[in-house]
């Protein structure tokens, strides 16, 4: 058990110095813009209330899930977690394309939210990524206390994601509907 712990880690290390060390899939500038997106539009400072609907509420609600009701992602969950994310990265990446046809607008508010769509579109697909990996993950992982963290960055990321989502529909209506360019 020792020796699959280490290897676990080994692997864990590996795979993070890869994704950030090369240049060509950092995600690290579109974290920043990500960051950026929640900044009261009045004042250009850092929403607290967005970080906090947006990063500590999820973590909150997650952590109460995994460690007080308490409750794991079970593996058929998993299953149907990895399917859901899995569309979701699909559709999303799709809408991206879709957007980008919308970026050459006059009006430099309007730009700004297209800009800013995006942005959360493009986390939104990396997100979904990254909690599809982790269902996967869940499907074969059977250490309780392995399982009981991926449930919790699961949860999370879930959260997140659901609240990513709904600014894009939120911020898509404004783009499609009371766009009068």
């Amino acid at each position: 058990m020792n020796r699959q712990l280490w290897i676990g880690l080994l692997i864990a290390v590996l795979v993070v110095m890869m994704l950030l060390s090369n240049s060509k899939v950092s995600l690290i500038r579109v974290v920043n813009k990500q960051y950026e997106v929640f900044k009261n539009a009045r004042t250009n400072k850092q929403s607290v209330w967005d970080i906090v609907c947006f990063f500590g509420l999820p973590l909150v609600i997650s952590a109460l899930i995994v460690f007080e009701v308490p409750y794991s992602v079970s593996a058929q969950l998993a299953g149907t977690l990895t399917t859901v994310f899995s569309l979701v990265f699909t559709i999303l990446f799709g809408f991206a394309t879709v957007i980008i046809e919308k970026a050459e607008s006059n009006n430099a508010k309007m730009r700004q939210i297209i800009n800013e769509t995006f942005v959360s579109i493009i986390s939104s697909t990396t997100l979904s990524l990254l909690a599809a990996i982790i269902s996967i993950l869940l499907l074969t992982i059977i250490d309780e206390i392995i399982v009981s963290l991926l449930s919790f960055v699961l949860f999370f990321l879930s959260f997140h994601i659901v609240m990513l989502l709904l600014m894009i529909i939120k911020r898509s209506f404004v783009i499609f509907c009371e766009n009068k360019d």
